[in-house]
């Protein structure tokens, strides 16, 4: 390990997945403690940390930090067997506000909620520094300060990437898929390699701007693969043809983009220290790495009850009467959202097929046929957790059990807002105001021209992304842009503002496209 060492005494363990116990001056801090199936029991941590549960469950922790509600990160399972009249949560603070609200019914009696950049001093020496994705999505990641070591915990999120912060000595980052695109698109397998290939690589390019930007001399590759034990997920297991990379299949890469930092793969139990890293005493550490297959035959074995749980729960099927009374109340809240959208989708399941016009006020169903651009192909009992509220679309996607397909191929922005995030309609709310911002907001010029500064689609800072030949790609979905035009050329269909760099705001144009996009 390069750069500063940890405080003697301190030391950063890994829980698994982006799960970390962090001590220093006499402080526990436990972040995003994962144990539990999650989405529809179709993701499994992996390796499998379950020999430390019992460890965490009986520990005392001084403060807990979750950063966001995703089930591999809010294991409300794990959650319940900590003591909630000793340990501070800590959490981002949210315009849903989901997450406190979530801890409060759990019975946590302390909740802290920090916004974008606010600081949190623990004890002396030991503070923490929220950073949020500042776009309508909710996300968060933790700088940890322990006496001058600087360590960055960004999971899976995507502060902008002119926020981070630098001179950080250790970074945990996601390298892996954490998504549903494009495994649950129904392509034919050579679409589906070409495009899987495009966002392996556009990960591995995001993770080396995040390690450059922060001067990170040490990464720690964190929250991700997953593994699936359901039989019938099984395809998603194969590293090589999936979005969910081994670290082993990049660690040469790694090593060539970023010489000098040192890329530290640590198992669950592992612990950073001022000495290094003390591996974990699980006799099965490693094993997974001698033979895969075996290795994960008897992870599903151990697992059986928890994975067919998914299968043996009774449902009742879902009737036409609730999905009208489902869309109704979805698109009545995201009136505003919706009012410019005219497609319409095609939902099948359990042998049944609806049309559901949603840029009609109340979301009207209709039997076949009707022209929809997306069809949704979704099993009965993940139809019956959707309607009944026990899960939003965006874990039923995360599942991998759903099926979509649409005509033409191209990411239509508010169908799958409203679906990830119609919910809670203040982020499609803020959606909204992104939109409004982002075509009168500020402006960056740079090789000859000038463009809107914050992404159109999630709102990442373009002053940091590349161009090449009159085209510019943002750094964070890698959506591309004809700078002469505006016009997307990948990504979705959402125009960006450019202009020529002498040109007044008055003169610039946006090339046609609609509202809806990837």
């Amino acid at each position: 390990m390069t750069g500063r060492a940890l405080p003697p005494g301190a030391s950063i363990r890994s829980l698994g997945h982006a799960g970390y116990e962090i001590a220093h001056a006499g402080v526990r801090l436990l972040v995003d403690p994962w144990f539990h199936p999650a989405f529809l029991a179709s993701w499994f941590p992996f390796p499998d940390n379950r020999p430390l549960l019992d460890d965490v469950a009986s520990a005392a922790y001084d403060v807990l930090y979750v950063s966001h509600t995703h089930e591999d990160h809010f294991d409300a399972s794990t959650l319940e067997l900590l003591d909630h009249d000793t340990t501070t949560v800590v959490v981002p603070r949210f315009r849903s506000k989901a997450l406190v609200r979530r801890f409060t019914e759990l019975g946590f009696r302390e909740v802290i909620a920090l916004g974008h950049r606010e600081r949190h001093e623990v004890a002396e020496g030991f503070a923490l520094t929220m950073l949020l994705d500042t776009s309508h999505k909710e996300d968060s990641g933790l700088l940890v300060e322990l006496d001058g070591f600087r360590f960055l915990d960004l999971n899976d999120c995507n502060t902008p990437l002119s926020e981070l912060p630098a001179d950080v000595d250790v970074l945990s980052a996601q390298y892996s898929g954490a998504m549903w695109y494009p495994n649950c698109y129904a392509y034919p397998d050579e679409v589906q390699r070409r495009k899987t290939a495009e966002v392996r690589g556009d990960l591995f390019d995001t993770l080396v701007r995040k390690v450059r930007l922060t001067g990170a001399s040490t990464y720690l590759p964190a929250a991700g693969p997953p593994c699936f034990l359901d039989p019938e997920l099984e395809r998603f297991n194969n590293h090589a043809e999936t979005i969910f990379p081994l670290w082993d299949d990049l660690a040469r890469d790694f090593a060539a983009a970023c010489p000098g930092v040192d890329a530290l793969c640590l198992e669950p139990g592992d612990a950073l220290t001022a000495d290094g890293v003390t591996p974990s005493d699980d006799p099965d550490r490693g094993r997974w790495r001698d033979d895969p297959d075996a290795y994960l035959a008897a992870y599903r074995a151990r697992r059986a009850d928890e994975w067919a749980a998914y299968h043996e729960e009774p449902y009742e099927p879902v009737t036409a009467g609730e999905l009208h009374a489902y869309f109704r109340q979805l698109t009545d809240w995201n009136r505003r959202f919706l009012a410019d959208y005219e497609r319409d989708v095609r939902l099948v399941a359990d042998g049944a097929s609806w049309g559901i016009r949603l840029g009609r006020v109340g979301g009207v169903l209709e039997a076949d046929p009707i022209d929809a651009g997306y069809t949704i192909q979704v099993p009965p009992r993940a139809l019956r957790a959707i309607v009944d509220r026990r899960i939003g679309w965006e874990e039923a996607l995360l599942s991998l059990r759903l099926s979509l397909h649409r005509d033409p191929d191209t990411f239509d922005l508010t169908l799958m807002s409203l679906l990830r995030y119609g919910n809670q309609p203040v982020q499609t709310t803020h959606m909204l105001r992104e939109r409004a911002e982002a075509a009168s907001g500020a402006t960056v010029e740079r090789d000859g021209h000038t463009f809107q500064r914050f992404c159109p689609h999630a709102g990442e800072d373009l002053a940091h992304a590349e161009i090449a030949d009159g085209v510019l790609e943002c750094p964070r979905h890698h959506w591309t842009w004809d700078l002469r035009t505006g016009a997307c050329l990948s990504g979705g269909t959402v125009p960006l503002r450019v202009g020529p760099a002498t040109a007044a705001p008055s003169e610039w144009h946006t090339a046609e496209g609609n509202a809806g996009l990837r």
